[in-house]
């Protein structure tokens, strides 16, 4: 069974979170001065995916918003926060938790992980790349008493390898660009490279040397790394989830996340906002 992109799981983690309390800036700062060691995950013997911090650095190291861990605890020593700690604060998010957050928590406390979510995907014919939103239909499910197809089986335990630094630029090059394990797995074999993790080291060093590739990332993905990429933006700009509602506010939008996704782009294009962080 194809293993998780850890880097999915990261971004997956940060849009279930984004609305928490956590201050994403200050985490954020304290990576850079933390991040001089980069590790990435195995799962048993074959590498699961890319550039992943530990637990005890906090998690990524350019772009927090796209490489907070999932299923992972969240760690900031500096901050005084215990080693283990989980991910979710303790304090509640302003609005409270919604029902698509109750939907995530049932599938997870009923045991069940990443990979069940492709298995699901697969049976109910959603997209297989989106299993944040598989999770929460199973969770959905869950909480009305039915019964899943499938038996749970959590994500099994990961061991750490420790990277560099331009591995870890490799890595994030691929994912920026909109591609998934889904191409990486095409790349492999179309370079014959055993392990689809190396080929996207190989395919981050092409792009970051201007080369092309020979498979290309989906139209959907693609737009949804540079959504990622504005919302990275705002967080690094040190705005905040209430930062969030007063421009969603302002803006008529429908959402905190296209918020912060149109605060980013104006940010990268050099404009201000009518809010100061």
């Amino acid at each position: 069974m194809t293993e998780q992109p850890h880097h999915d799981q990261l971004r997956e983690a940060f849009e279930t979170h984004e609305d928490t309390n956590i201050d994403p800036a200050a985490v954020y700062a304290r990576v850079q001065e933390l991040s001089t060691k980069y590790k990435r995950r195995r799962r048993g013997a074959q590498i699961a995916a890319g550039g992943v911090l530990s637990a005890g650095l906090v998690a990524g190291a350019i772009n927090l918003p796209a490489f907070l861990p999932a299923n992972q605890p969240v760690t900031n020593t500096a901050a005084g926060v215990p080693a283990g700690a989980p991910a979710k604060p303790s304090a509640a998010p302003s609005n409270g938790p919604t029902d698509y957050d109750r939907n995530l928590e049932a599938y997870t406390e009923a045991g069940y992980g990443y990979d069940n979510a492709g298995v699901l995907a697969r049976l109910w014919k959603m997209n297989g790349d989106d299993r944040l939103a598989v999770k929460a239909e199973a969770g959905r499910r869950l909480l009305l008493g039915e019964t899943l197809p499938i038996k749970p089986s959590p994500d099994a335990p990961v061991e750490e390898e420790t990277i560099s630094p331009e591995q870890d630029k490799q890595f994030q090059a691929f994912f920026n660009a909109g591609y998934t394990w889904t191409e990486a797995e095409k790349l492999a074999k179309i370079w014959k490279i055993k392990d689809p993790a190396d080929a996207k080291l190989e395919a981050g060093k092409r792009l970051l040397a201007g080369e092309e590739l020979p498979v290309k990332p989906t139209k959907e993905n693609v737009a949804a790394a540079l959504e990622n990429k504005r919302a990275s933006a705002f967080w690094e700009a040190g705005y905040e989830a209430e930062d969030a509602a007063k421009l969603a506010k302002l803006w008529n939008l429908k959402d905190t996340w296209s918020a912060k996704v149109e605060a980013g782009m104006r940010l990268l294009a050099g404009q201000e906002l009518p809010i100061k962080p």
